[in-house]
């Protein structure tokens, strides 16, 4: 097969997955690992990690990594098939959520599997449909989900509160499913409650919604934007936060201790 036989193949197959390729769909196609090695040495193509590589094609943006590293679990874009699912800091940076800077690929799987790879990890559980949604063609953990794999995992309370914070202000995620996934959390940060924790992380961060702008706008407007979800999210939430200031239980600050 000519080099640009051999070319034109390798991006067909990476046309729906963003310019990538593996070794073992190379193989399929009927590329040898030879003819990938020349392409390599020729700087026609990059490769990024071990058994994927980088076509001329390929999207070279803050997301690549995840993505290569996705693709050698043996999955596929959307509409294939998914053996992992991005989760944890690697779900946060795909969602833009927090400023984590993730160390490992970290990805969940129905099934349990190991790798060798230093920089992956994987994690056993059943996630619920509901917990998944696709990006740009591959699964990822919802970002409620991934807020509450924070909360669960490692994160000390700055960086959670971050991506609380994102997550409400960036990703429109209404407080209720906030609270719901921080529930398992509280105890480890000593707070009382979810809602106390996640009250807590807006007020870290210095989040407050800009209700005021209500006040600009004509009255047939106002009511229409009451009625966005948004809106009622917040009317619950300041409810909700009424009920509690004459709680005892809830009045809470996050202790230093409590990631140590």
């Amino acid at each position: 097969m000519r080099t640009l036989d051999v070319l034109e193949s390798l991006e067909l197959l990476g046309s729906s997955q963003w310019g990538l390729v593996t070794t073992a769909q190379a193989h399929e196609a009927g590329v040898s690992k030879m003819q990938l090695s020349r392409l390599v040495s020729r700087g026609t193509v990059q490769r990024v990690r071990h058994g994927v590589y980088a076509l001329p094609s390929a999207d070279t943006g803050p997301l690549q990594g995840v993505r290569a590293a996705w693709l050698s679990t043996g999955s596929r874009p959307a509409g294939k098939q998914a053996l992992a699912v991005v989760s944890g800091e690697s779900a946060a940076a795909v969602h833009g959520i927090g400023d984590l800077l993730p160390a490992k690929y970290e990805f969940t799987t129905a099934v349990r599997r190991q790798t060798t790879q230093p920089d992956t990890r994987y994690r056993k559980r059943d996630l619920p449909e509901d917990d998944v949604t696709w990006v740009d063609g591959f699964p990822v953990t919802t970002v409620a989900r991934t807020v509450g794999d924070l909360a669960t995992g490692g994160i000390d309370f700055d960086h959670l509160a971050v991506a609380v914070r994102d997550a409400v202000a960036s990703k429109g995620v209404v407080a209720a499913a906030l609270v719901e996934v921080l529930e398992p959390a509280a105890a480890r940060f000593r707070a009382p409650s979810g809602n106390a924790l996640l009250r807590a992380a807006l007020k870290a961060t210095g989040f407050r919604p800009d209700t005021w702008l209500l006040e600009l706008m004509a009255p047939e407007l106002q009511e229409e934007l009451l009625r966005t979800p948004q809106f009622q999210d917040l009317i619950c939430q300041a409810v909700a936060e009424h009920f509690a200031a004459h709680r005892t239980s809830e009045a809470w600050e996050p202790d230093q201790r409590s990631w140590q």
